[in-house]
């Protein structure tokens, strides 16, 4: 079963109980969240690089955060956080993407390169001609995700499974 990566908006205060006591990961259950079978496809085309880098890559912390919090009730045993300021600028950032060329770069990509070598999509769930249509709605979901947390001054937590 393909992994996936889950994206809850959170206030501040609800970050610091989060990093008081990780386990509250496992009772969160916000109204505004995202999710993604392909967060791997998704940080190879907004970074240009297989997952997990670059973390110095200004898009980076859209799906690998900035901040990790060891829980050992999840099953990769952390989870990441994103502050408000930072999914704002994080939103910014976002709304720049050139979507086209985005959907012209997976259009290009030699996908069976990219499912053996870099493991970025799981062959049940798309195929080479879906690709681009499939990875730009997903940055378009993402994009008004943190859209969202910019507007609501919110932060971001984050953890696949």
């Amino acid at each position: 079963m393909a992994q996936s990566t889950w994206l809850q908006l959170v206030s501040g205060e609800e970050i610091q109980e989060l990093r008081a006591d990780p386990r509250r990961i496992n009772r969160l259950d916000k109204p505004d969240w995202y999710s993604t079978h392909f967060g791997a496809a998704l940080n190879y085309f907004l970074t240009g690089d297989p997952w997990p880098g670059p973390d110095d890559h200004e898009l980076w912390p859209v799906l690998g955060g900035t901040e990790t919090i060891a829980c050992p009730t999840l099953e990769n045993n952390a989870f990441m956080v994103v502050a408000s300021d930072v999914a704002a600028q994080l939103a910014a950032r976002l709304a720049t993407v050139d979507l086209a060329s985005v959907e012209a770069a997976v259009g290009q990509a030699d996908f069976d390169e990219l499912v053996d070598e870099q493991e970025l999509y799981e062959l049940e769930l798309i195929t080479p001609e879906e690709a681009p249509e499939i990875i730009v709605s997903e940055i378009t979901r993402l994009t008004a995700f943190y859209a969202k947390a910019r507007a609501s001054q919110l932060g971001v937590v984050m953890y696949t499974s």
